[in-house]
């Protein structure tokens, strides 16, 4: 079967399907099939009862057939960007859906095709959830129950009815179109739309629907006629120059070629000034028509014009097109004063109509007084009927001059009414991809950017627009993005479109910088544009338009919020996380003479459902914030970018002509579509003009506006610890403006409680942070297995609430010990220091029901334990105190027992220098723990004194020598009989007086400088065996005998060099237990002045014995070891000399 064929059975079968559905109410009867220019229809028209019509395409077109989508595949699927009950954007399927149709097959693509004419239409929305969807599950818990159920209609419904009936529908199922229709059936919101209301198209008698007639068109090149005012009113100040300036710009630089366009102009009466001609760059016809306007106004004045005249004569300029006037535009260029009467404006709306042409309108130019409102130019019914826009150009005269911004801005009216009449496929259509305005005024180089990139043509266009030629300095650079320079050079003038540019063919991809010398007056300025053409392979387009039917807005009614959107494609798939800023613009001076300052509003594709529908659509949205400036006319405009490299498209993995399968057949998506492979977008910049938007009644001070809807609550319930998590995006306090006051949120037992927001009131809710972060609440409840219903709602500080959230369900499961504690019914509100922001953090659990007896069991709980455990812990304090104090004092009472004796328990012997290190390290230790606590503590041992003359014996009973060699000879003296055993008897002294006895031992007393006296050397007997009576308390000359408070011996290891004090015999005859020798002096003359400072340690010299100085105070330096003997024969124990405090 033919594609027409085929086309005309899915048609007929949707119109009996849209009759069915509608019990009788609806069916098609007409419908427009568009073909693209490049198809080729003479095969097509063998098999046609009717001969292809050549018609411009409609702009609007309600089904879109497209290549396959990345997700939807073939499917068709309808983009909706409005709110419950608001028609949607269109349609899109894919080409291969239609061509694998058979008669088998072709019923059920119209079935398909019904479910989305429903969704665009009516504005119903999806009854089912969708896989991993975190909003509209598959499967949600059965509240009576408690089992998975099916997330679509109550029971099966018939598959030829797209949408759930009355009865079948549950209004507490987690879907998409009762989280936006608040729970309202499909066919509720059909019956309320503008079909079927008020009694409209009501159920016939008819047995069969209408069989649709098929009208099939191709696509031509677009038409337009331009009917300019000419009336005195243009000869002021430069406005007619003005007009003829920028007439001929759009003609020879921005109608696309292969455009037919013609010119009238009308005051009292109506002419063409040139023909409907073809505009093509290679001839003169582009000059032609842009010179074609008078060179001075008419004398007819302002009041006489007869617009429904120069309408008249438009049409009949585009009748003379054997394709007739239909799908042309009208761009009507007139003052907007003196209001044609309403009798004409009705005739223009019906020859409009009638013709099927759209009609645009330039207002020129508009002057008000300083700071109020404009008027209007009654032209809004017609330019709402035949779907036209308005752009405005405000009058700013400087005396009996004008500004170039007056003239810039009508150009810019003039590119963008082109610019939307263009067929969506024509080719080689304008693109504005910069535009800037630097003010004059002072000697500057304006400096800035733009990005070409791969979705453009391979030309481009550089244009700088000047009051007069004096303004442009000598520097116009372009610079591409390898570096190469455009200078001056090759720079073209265009003196009657008052323009300095460059065109760049096959240019460059990427980033342009450019630098223009600035030289205009203070009242004057320079505008910088960079126009680009579409490629004919692929496009990112940006297209800008409101909720608004109308461009007169209400702004004091909260029933009817106007939104913006955006939408940024790349060809057909989205363009994701683009930067896509809209602004708002007041015409006219304030009353100091100065421009309004722009509002910036930041558009979001986020899917939070209010006012985002879809995340991932490449619909960017918002409120149109409240105006508090005051009413008038705004010109809306938008800006999208590849927002610094993070933006990125889908990738589609279908190819041409693959099969209808059964993946086409699921189903997607719920509040974001998710994309299986997406790529970074290149650098891109566009740039579009909506229009103007007529303000008529803004706030005076009060606030009426309430926070937006939250449509993305979330419960989430820890089945095993049973904590409930609710997730929600914050509002705003002006729809998605702001933040809001505070939060109110309801526990109920049943939807319709949640619904009318009654139930429990949730207490101790966070306060709202910014709009669009996303807030968490932890809660606990005592109300297990059963159904609750959850509902939140924002407040804003006036006291305006929200609409209610969508109803999330939750079930918790029962303790397996702990008893359900009672609730209590009693609500506690926020408190006010909730307007404060809390940030990104989960808030602290609260529990719902928590009454005051509960509270004290706790507190006195919590305060009982905190008691016992402070006595505790005072209780162990003072009895480990107690037992320190206990053993401190009979270590005091040991050491007072012990103070006169000291054994020394190491050798002075020779060790090996890999020694030497660790004994140094061991000392140091040694001296911090003398000093830390006061406690003597010392690594020997404190014995008593018949236990340390005992093992005095022991060790000189092994001595086989009876003389010790001191300082390299032995020697007597004479003034000691007495025997000097191994054993050094101490006795207390006093501290000098300069010094200040220590009480902690902390640190050790102050010792006389060391001086070089000479001294006797003497020699000792050693005796084999002695009692320790007959040892008495040794006492060193000079010192006296009186106790002191603390008494130390401060000893010092042996250098590692041989000292006075070592062995000069053989070392072999040392044996392993020799007693260790203390090398103490004793002095026979005098007594010494104390302990000198010991040096730093020398050079070692082998078999170089050298002296060894007296230890230093206050703490003895660590010194190396003896040399280690080389014998490997001999056996050395290491020797150390200790710090012993007693």
């Amino acid at each position: 079967m033919g594609f027409y064929h085929l086309l005309q059975s899915v048609l007929r079968d949707f119109s009996s399907i849209l009759w069915t559905s509608t019990e009788g109410r609806a069916s098609l009867r007409e419908v427009t099939v568009a073909l693209p220019s490049s198809w080729r229809t003479d095969s097509l028209t063998c098999s046609l009862l009717t001969p292809i019509a050549a018609a411009s395409v409609p702009t609007d077109a309600h089904i879109r057939v497209e290549t396959p989508h990345p997700v939807f595949g073939v499917r068709p699927w309808t983009q909706q960007s409005q709110g419950c009950g608001y028609s949607g954007d269109n349609i899109q399927l894919g080409g291969d859906l239609l061509r694998a149709t058979t008669n088998n097959t072709y019923d059920h693509v119209a079935q398909l095709l019904m479910a989305e004419w429903a969704k665009y239409r009516w504005g119903v929305f999806e009854e089912r959830g969708y896989p991993d969807d975190p909003l509209y599950p598959e499967t949600y818990l059965d509240p009576v129950t408690n089992n998975p159920r099916p997330n679509r209609c109550l029971q099966q419904h018939s598959q030829i009815v797209p949408f759930c009936p009355t009865g079948a529908h549950v209004p507490e199922a987690p879907n998409k179109h009762n989280a936006q229709c608040i729970g309202r059936s499909a066919w509720d919101i059909i019956m309320q739309s503008k079909d079927f209301m008020n009694g409209r198209n009501v159920a016939t008698n008819t047995s069969a629907p209408l069989i649709p007639v098929v009208n099939f068109v191709q696509e031509t090149a677009p038409r337009f006629v331009l009917v300019v005012e000419d009336t005195a009113v243009m000869n002021l100040q430069r406005r007619w120059e003005f007009v003829r300036k920028a007439v001929r710009r759009v003609m020879v630089y921005d109608v696309p070629d292969g455009a037919h366009v013609a010119l009238v102009i009308f005051n009292s009466m109506a002419k063409t000034t040139a023909p409907l001609m073809k505009m093509e760059s290679l001839s003169d016809v582009r000059q032609r028509v842009g010179s074609s306007l008078p060179r001075n106004p008419s004398p007819v004045p302002e009041s006489h014009k007869c617009v429904l005249c120069g309408l008249q004569e438009g049409l009949r300029a585009l009748s003379e097109d054997p394709a007739g006037a239909s799908g042309s535009t009208i761009i009507l260029v007139t003052t907007g004063k003196g209001m044609a009467p309403q009798d004409e404006i009705d005739e223009m709306e019906r020859l409009a109509l009638l013709h099927r042409v759209k009609v645009d309108a330039v207002i020129y130019p508009v002057t008000e007084n300083r700071g109020t409102r404009t008027t209007t130019h009654g032209l809004e019914s017609l330019i709402t009927a035949t779907r036209g826009n308005t752009f405005t150009v405000m009058d700013e005269g400087v005396g009996n001059d004008s500004k170039v911004n007056m003239m810039v801005a009508l150009m810019n009216a003039l590119f963008s009414a082109v610019r939307h009449s263009s067929p969506p496929n024509a080719s080689k259509v304008p693109v504005l991809i910069r535009n800037e305005v630097y003010q004059g005024g002072i000697a500057s180089m304006a400096t800035g950017s733009f990005t070409l990139d791969d979705s453009l043509g391979p030309d481009a266009r550089f244009s700088v627009f000047y009051y007069d030629l004096n303004h442009v300095g000598n520097t116009v650079q372009l610079t591409s993005p390898s570096g190469h320079t455009i200078a001056s050079v090759n720079m073209q003038e265009d003196g009657d479109a008052n323009v300095i540019f460059v065109n760049i063919p096959k240019a460059e991809r990427g980033i342009w910088q450019y630098q223009v010398e600035n030289r205009a007056d203070s009242h004057q300025g320079l505008h910088i544009q960079v126009v680009a053409t579409e490629s004919h392979t692929r496009k990112i387009s940006l297209r800008l338009w409101t909720s608004s039917e109308s461009t007169t807005i209400n702004m004091t009614d909260p029933q009817s919020p106007v939104k913006v959107y955006a939408e940024v494609k790349d060809g057909i798939v989205p363009v994701l996380n683009a930067r896509v800023t809209a602004r708002l613009q007041r015409l006219g001076t304030n009353t100091t003479g100065s421009n309004y300052n722009s509002i910036v509003v930041e558009l979001f594709d986020n899917g939070f459902g209010d006012p985002d529908i879809t995340g991932g659509d490449g619909v960017y949205s918002r409120y149109l914030p409240v105006l508090y400036g005051g009413s008038g006319l705004y010109e809306l405009s938008a800006t999208a970018d590849y927002n610094n490299g993070l933006a990125h498209s889908p990738v589609s993995d279908a190819f041409p002509g693959r099969a209808y399968s059964e993946r086409e057949r699921a189903t997607c998506c719920g509040s974001r579509i998710k994309y299986e492979y997406i790529r970074p977008v290149t650098p891109f910049q566009r740039s579009v003009v909506y229009g103007i938007l007529d303000i008529v009644s803004v706030s005076n001070g009060n606030d009426f506006v309430p926070p937006s809807r939250i449509l993305d609550l979330r419960c989430l319930v820890n089945q095993t610890s049973r904590d409930i998590s609710l997730r929600w995006t914050a509002p705003g306090d002006d729809y998605d403006w702001d933040r809001a006051h505070h939060y109110e949120a309801v526990l109920a037992s049943s939807w319709s409680e949640a619904k009318a927001f009654a139930g429990e009131r949730i207490s101790g809710m966070p306060a709202p942070v910014l709009v669009g972060t996303e807030q968490s609440l932890a809660i606990q409840t005592d109300r297990y297995e059963q159904a609750i219903y959850v509902a939140i709602r924002g407040v804003d500080e006036a006291g305006n609430r929200g609409g209610v959230s969508n109803i999330a369900l939750m079930w918790v499961p029962r303790p397996p010990t702990t008893p359900a504690i009672a609730t209590s019914p009693r609500s506690l509100e926020p408190t006010a220091n909730m307007a404060q922001p809390l940030g990104h953090e989960v808030t602290q659990p609260v529990r719902v029901g928590l009454n005051l007896e509960d509270m004290a069991v706790i507190i006195g709980s919590v305060g009982g334990f905190l008691i016992v455990m402070a006595a505790l812990a005072t209780f162990c304090y003072c009895h480990v105190a107690k037992h320190r104090r206990h053993q401190h004092k009979k270590d005091q009472d040991r050491m007072e027992g012990n103070r006169n004796i000291m054994i020394k328990t190491n050798s002075s012997l020779m060790i090996d220098r890999d020694d030497v290190h660790d004994s140094q390290e061991s000392n140091m230790k040694d001296e911090v723990v003398l000093s830390k606590d006061g406690r003597p503590i010392s690594p020997m041992q404190s014995w008593g004194a018949s236990k340390l003359l005992q093992e005095h014996e022991r060790r000189i009973s092994v001595t086989s020598s009876p003389n010790m060699e001191i300082s390299g000879q032995v020697n007597s003296c004479q003034n000691f009989q007495d025997p000097f055993p191994d054993v050094t008897l101490i006795s207390t002294h006093p501290y000098p007086t300069t010094q200040t006895p220590s009480t902690t031992h902390s640190d050790p007393p102050a010792y006389a400088p060391y001086t070089t006296e000479p001294h006797t050397s003497y020699s000792y007997p050693y005796h084999p065996a002695y009692s320790h009576e007959e040892l008495p308390p040794y006492t060193p000359p000079g010192l006296p005998s009186q106790s002191s408070q603390a008494s130390t011996v401060y000893t010092q290891d042996i250098a590692s060099q041989p000292s006075d004090m070592s062995y000069q015999g053989d070392p072999t005859n040392f044996h392993t237990e020799m007693p260790s020798i203390i090398g103490e002096i004793s002095y026979c003359q005098a007594p010494p002045p104390m302990y000198a400072p010991y040096p730093d340690q020398t050079s070692y010299i082998p078999n170089a014995p050298v002296k060894v100085p007296p230890p230093v105070a206050p703490k003895p330096s660590v010194t190396a070891r003896a040399a280690a003997i080389t014998s490997p024969t001999s056996s050395v124990e290491p020797k150390r000399r200790n710090v012993t405090q007693v």
